[in-house]
């Protein structure tokens, strides 16, 4: 083989190489250049029924199911993970989405297992286009090839048209669910996640200095009542619509969490017209919080200055919410960033997207 074939030959496995990138998304994180597969559609709605984790599914403005998925966290199991490959093959896009704790940066904080510590695939660099709520991308594997949006699932809800102030019975309402049936595990998730330990040193302040009473929606096991009184009232897990109820009876939503990304309990007390205070180390959500919708603290040491700034100041989040963000809103631009993301595709004849719930 003289130099100029085998010039020829490097230049075709070349070719070849890169047709293949292009087809199973290395760092393209679709399609790629694959046709939609359109008798595919009856899969995808079969898997949208069956709720195949970490997949989400995407609907436009007339409720038809549109050839696109997301990625939400670690896959659990083969399945999943074959799905990937699976879907690229019948030109279905995918997006990445930053909605399970630090995904997709490994879990820090002692809670991965082995259905979540699944870190051999390079969801980063397989996946290029994201909604991605961190303040600082880099910091959880993003780099310059990656484009992202700050879009979370918590953006899409509207404003109630009216709030209810003669219903309040509590102060602060603060949402950690039971880890045990039996006893009140320190490292269990809900507990890490939602930041129980920093809570159990911010309730002293709340009830001795402030004279506030706290609602619990979980940690039936953990002592509070016995240790508070009537100043705690502890709830086991509420059905959704029981919840949205007990919520406004709140003035306060207390979020203590760090290891969280956007929880949607912020977006649900905005939208009532009650106020945040929130842990400002919180991976994603602080951009929620304005003069307007609440504020910020660090811990034990610093939360009661916060607590009565909050107190003595007039607040309206649901205002502040129905300026910046709806479901229209909110789904017009998941739209624009699609359409960026895979031009030329079948995504430009819509208006707009929608997570299907």
């Amino acid at each position: 083989m003289d130099n100029i074939d085998l010039l020829l030959f490097i230049v075709g496995v070349m070719i070849v190489l890169y047709g293949l990138y292009m087809i199973y998304g290395g760092g393209g994180g679709g399609g790629g250049n694959v046709k939609f597969n359109e008798s595919y559609m009856e899969v995808l709605k079969a898997h949208e029924k069956e709720r195949i984790f970490p997949y989400r599914y995407f609907k436009d403005e007339t409720g038809k199911m549109i050839p696109m998925v997301a990625v939400t966290a670690f896959f659990r199991d083969d399945r999943a993970r074959d799905l990937f490959d699976e879907y690229l093959e019948n030109g279905v896009q995918i997006i990445g989405i930053t909605s399970y704790k630090s995904f997709p940066k490994a879990v820090w904080d002692g809670t991965a297992d082995e259905t979540t510590a699944n870190y051999d695939f390079d969801y980063v660099d397989r996946i290029q286009n994201w909604l991605s709520c961190f303040k600082n991308p880099h910091e959880y594997g993003f780099s310059i090839n990656n484009r992202l949006i700050n879009i979370s699932e918590s953006d899409f809800y509207d404003a109630d048209e009216k709030d209810s102030p003669n219903l309040k019975k509590y102060d602060f309402l603060y949402v950690c669910f039971d880890d045990s049936k039996t006893d009140c595990p320190k490292d269990g998730w809900n507990a890490v996640n939602r930041n129980f330990d920093l809570a159990q040193k911010c309730f002293p302040v709340m009830i001795h200095e402030f004279q506030m009473r706290i609602c619990v929606i979980g940690r039936t096991k953990c002592g509070l009542k016995e240790k508070y009184g009537d100043k705690i009232e502890v709830h086991e897990f509420l059905p959704y619509h029981e919840f949205q109820q007990k919520m406004r009876e709140c003035r306060y939503l207390f979020i203590p969490n760090i290891a969280d990304a956007s929880p949607r309990t912020v977006a649900e007390a905005m939208i009532k017209n009650i106020p945040v205070l929130m842990n400002r180390k919180i991976m994603c959500g602080s951009k929620y919080i304005t003069e307007e919708t609440g504020g910020l603290f660090t811990d034990e040491t610093d939360i009661a200055p916060a607590i009565k700034k909050l107190r003595d100041s007039k607040k309206n989040p649901r205002m502040w919410w129905k300026e910046n963000y709806s479901v229209k809103r909110s789904a017009r631009l998941f739209r624009d960033f699609v359409v960026e993301c895979f031009p030329g595709g079948s995504f430009d004849d819509i208006q707009e997207i929608h997570f299907y719930l």
